[in-house]
Formats: C-alpha cells, structure tokens, sequence
C-alpha cells in the first residue's frame, strides 16, 4: 500500500495545502514557524480570544475552527523521537498478536485522538485496521478524513467513528492515544473510559504531558498539573496495569504500555513501587502535595 506521509518541510506543506483551505503562502509561513519553533497553536490562541491553560468555550472554537493544532502535529510527526512513539506502539502490538496467536488485521484496534490521522496511516501501512475517532466537526477530523479517503482506506482499513459513546463497549484489543490527556478537563473519566473500551487482557498504549504547561502549549491544562508522575496509578485505580514503558525515548515513559485486569491486587501495586523510575516521582509528588497542604 502505498501511502506516503510526509517528512521534509516541502512534503508537509503539500499536504496541508491539498487537505485544507488554506492557502499555500500561508501554509508555508505558518510550517516554517512553527518548525522555528514559533508555535502556530500560541498565535491560533490569541485569535479566538484563549486563557491559556483554561478550557472554556473560545478553546473548544479553537479545537474545532482552528488549524494550528493540525500544523503542530504535522510538523513535531515528522521527527525521529515523535515516529519513534509509533514503532515502538507497532512492535508492542505486533507482540501482542502473537501472544494471542491472532492475525494483525483481526485485531480490533482504536485511535483515540489521533488528529492529523499520521500514526493511523502508519499503522495502516504496516498491516493494521483501525478505528479512528478525534472531535467530529472539527476541521482536524475533516483533515484527517480527507487524507484517509485519498487513500481509499474508509471502510476498508479504517472506520470513521463520530459517537465516542460507542466505544465504550469492551470491544477492542488495542487502544492508543498520544498526547491527549493533558488536555482533558477530566482525565481521570478518560481513564475510566479506555478500560470500558479494552476487551479484558486488551493493551492500552499511551503518553500524556501533565506537566508541560507551557507558553508555547496554550491548550495543556493547568488543573492537570496536579496528575504530573501520577499516570500509572491513575490507571491501576481502573484496573490496568503497567506492563511496559519506553526506556529509547528521550522522553521518559513515552510511550506505556497497561493490560486491562479483571482485578488489581496488592501485588501489582507493589509491582510499580518495585521500579525506581516510577516511584521516586509518585512519592515525591505525593510529599509536595502533602507538605503544600500542611502550609
């Protein structure tokens, strides 16, 4: 299957300009800022009237009329640490199949939230069918459904999903969702909800950026700073258990790996606490929390 994503700064300027509205003078200006590092979501945010780090309603407008969101992600997509994300989620999954003796293409798998629709694609070329879902309406769901309609892939290898309530049926072996956490005003439901979608033994593999609320990420939350360390045990409090994480990335535990359990024990609690990596931060989080309210 030849679907090609794009990588150079040429390339991701010419599929912004064939699957959006915009015009390419302004395409080209906005990509190479943000490959500046002049984030186009920061600008984007000034324009519908955003309180940085607060949801509301002008950011719901951004998330659904803006384009920059679809710019930031084009362009971090075409690093080598963020396609690391997605191989190293491939060879997970891959390994999952083989422990469940089960085809690749029979697994039942979700992209929840998977925007510009890039890792879709590349779990596409390597053999997968996916469900897609991210905001309905929005022009990144618009973006995405574009790009997958060149490819003639929609009801084929990938199912355009528009009822998030849908999901939420223990139907799927794999679930994957980068980055989205941290911009939810609610994570933890989120977290709740990736169990109610997970077959029991199904694989949630994640990442999440508590703690980059940044002027240059206008629309990460800072009432989710308060979760910063805390991810593997916001998911073991609804029955996943960590099971793997990245030790390749620069960025730590990016991304991880949770099996849905019918149970947790104590065990698996102090499975975690066994790895210095995961608690040393947990502990350290909990202390400042705890010493912030004695004062």
């Amino acid at each position: 299957m030849n679907i090609k994503l794009p990588l150079s700064y040429q390339e991701i300027v010419d599929e912004l300009v064939n699957f959006t509205d915009l015009p390419r003078p302004e395409v080209e200006h906005r990509v190479w800022m943000q490959a500046l590092g002049e984030g186009t979501v920061v600008q984007e945010a000034k324009h519908f009237g955003v309180t940085p780090h607060q949801y509301d309603d002008k950011m719901e407008q951004l998330y659904k009329e803006g384009y920059g969101l679809i710019i930031e992600t084009m362009v971090f997509w075409a690093s080598q640490e963020r396609q690391l994300w997605i191989q190293q989620a491939i060879e997970r999954i891959r390994l999952y199949a083989q422990k469940n003796n089960r085809p690749l293409d029979d697994l039942a798998i979700l992209m929840l939230g998977d925007g510009t629709g890039n890792d879709s694609l590349e779990l596409v070329r390597n053999n997968f069918k996916i469900n897609y879902f991210d905001i309905p309406g929005s022009k990144t769901y618009e973006f995405a459904t574009k790009r997958f309609a060149h490819y003639d892939l929609i009801g084929d290898r990938v199912n355009l999903i528009s009822d998030y309530n849908s999901c939420l049926t223990s139907q799927y072996d794999v679930v994957l969702s980068f980055e989205v956490l941290e911009h939810l005003t609610d994570p933890v439901a989120a977290i709740r909800d990736i169990n109610l979608m997970l077959k029991t033994s199904g694989i949630a593999i994640i990442t999440e950026a508590f703690s980059a609320v940044y002027e240059n990420f206008p629309t990460h939350l800072k009432s989710n700073l308060k979760f910063v360390n805390q991810t593997p045990f916001l998911f073991l409090q609804n029955k996943m258990l960590m099971t793997w994480y990245s030790q390749k990335s620069f960025f730590q535990f990016k991304p991880m790996e949770f099996v849905k359990k019918e149970k947790i024990s104590l065990p698996d609690f102090i499975s975690l606490l066994k790895d210095a990596k995961i608690r040393r931060p947990y502990i350290n989080a909990k202390m400042r929390k705890l010493f912030t309210f004695g004062s």
